[in-house]
């Protein structure tokens, strides 16, 4: 009987330090956004305010497993404005023109062992996301853009 305890508590254990699903495939090296922003693994981004009604985030989830849900509860909540956190690595979701880079962070003081997932391209445009390792988004749009 206490092996089986045992074993069944070795199992829910392993099960709570999943960090990501089998979905999205991996991005390695710098990435581009279609704003001509290049951003690479160990970036600081520095958040804004919420885009909800409640403050909390409407383009950054709290896992990659919610990202693209609409349930509130899918997004980070209230609180992370102006602070810092670091860029672990990018995740692509669909293809062509309907493709979209996730970045997939870890705010500074959290305690999460899960990655937040943000949407890059819609976080930078309602500036949920404000700059890039110090640097505001709009200095790091490129002409081309302009």
């Amino acid at each position: 009987m206490k092996w089986l305890l045992f074993v069944a508590l070795i199992g829910i254990s392993l099960t709570s330090q999943a960090q990501l699903p089998a979905t999205g495939k991996r991005v390695y090296g710098p990435v581009t956004t279609k704003r001509g922003i290049v951003l690479k693994e160990g970036d600081q981004v520095r958040f804004g305010e919420g885009g909800l009604a409640s403050g909390g985030y409407q383009h950054i989830y709290l896992t990659f497993d919610k990202f693209g849900q609409k349930a509130e509860t899918a997004h980070l909540e209230e609180g992370y404005a102006y602070k810092y956190a670091t860029i672990k690595e990018f995740r692509e979701v669909g293809s062509g023109s309907d493709r979209r880079l996730v970045a997939l962070i870890r705010p500074k003081g959290g305690v999460s062992i899960h990655f937040r997932a943000v949407d890059l391209e819609p976080a930078m445009q309602s500036k949920e996301i404000i700059s890039i390792n110090g640097t505001a988004i709009s200095k790091l749009i490129s002409k081309k853009q302009i």
